[in-house]
């Protein structure tokens, strides 16, 4: 069987910082589905990248916000959507429109193509040694954006759906088809579990993380709190599963944005990926060519 990666995009804004991203990935073992949020103008990106045989958009978009369930359930469409396609996935990557590669097509795919699951988990959320519980054990209002429901998010205490503990980690992910099926078929069997999430804030850090750490493929997640030696350093590492993110910055809601002057870091980075960067990396951006031999 032919080896063939369904490449997952979520995009709202900056339609030529994501026309980039799609121009690296072109290659006749990826398929890219792309959701773009209902809140953007989907025109706007169709005229920068067409869909073709080897891009689809979601027709069938929703408004998605910062911390929301809103973001999971778009993740899982578009799982959906590629699995009723005609071709069967081996890999499936999680990637933001406002994301980089960084490293050579061949090197992307040959990493995909080991068993490995690269998905990173940071925090325990619950349990013994449990930290930031906050996210969970506070009702939080991330989809729902009214002035009322702004004030009380985080206030109100509840009870944690004890069904599996929780975990947390970076949203940006690239699992095999077996980790998807374990997710997807968790989800299915224990759907109040996911509807709990609806009051989490950041579920999109938690919800396939959580499922994976109380999974079989556990012992194939490439960076996991729980089996490191240094938490520090761990916690340090700009290398975020296949991405590298500069979080620098522990207080700011969004990683720093990457510029020209981060070229030599990210030439010399085991990640394979980058974010984020913007329209002000335009520098940046064009001198990682596109699907080019010489990217590191």
């Amino acid at each position: 069987m032919s080896f063939r990666a369904a490449v997952l995009v979520i995009a709202h804004h900056q339609p030529e910082v994501f026309a980039a991203l799609v121009d690296s990935l072109r290659h006749p073992s990826i398929d890219v589905y792309v959701h773009i949020d209902a809140k953007a103008d989907l025109a706007s990106f169709e005229a920068v990248v067409p869909e073709s045989d080897g891009v689809t958009y979601l027709r069938d978009r929703r408004s998605v916000n910062w911390g929301g369930l809103s973001v999971v359930h778009v993740i899982l469409r578009l799982i959906e959507h590629a699995r009723s396609s005609r071709n069967e996935y081996q890999r499936y990557a999680l990637l933001s429109g406002s994301d980089l590669m960084i490293a050579p097509i061949e090197e992307v795919l040959a990493a995909w193509q080991s068993s490995t699951e690269f998905i990173r988990v940071d925090w325990r959320l619950t349990g013994p040694g449990a930290q930031r519980a906050h996210l969970v054990d506070r009702r939080h209002f991330p989809d729902d954006r009214s002035p009322l429901r702004a004030r009380l998010s985080g206030r109100i205490p509840r009870k944690v759906d004890p069904t599996i503990e929780l975990y947390q980690g970076s949203t940006w992910w690239a699992l095999t088809a077996g980790a998807v099926d374990q997710v997807t078929g968790f989800i299915a069997e224990h759907p109040r579990w996911l509807d709990f999430h609806r009051h989490t804030l950041c579920s999109d850090e938690i919800v396939f993380h959580s499922i994976l750490k109380a999974a079989p493929h556990a012992r194939r997640i490439v960076q996991d709190v729980e089996q490191c030696a240094d938490v520090d350093a761990f916690i340090a590492d700009p290398v975020h599963a296949l991405h590298h993110i500069d979080w620098s910055d522990r207080t700011a809601l969004s990683p720093r944005v990457l510029g020209i002057d981060d070229e030599p870091t990210l030439r010399a980075s085991r990640a394979l990926f980058a974010r984020k960067v913007d329209t002000t990396s335009t520098a940046l951006i064009d001198a990682f060519a596109v699907n080019s031999d010489s990217l590191r």
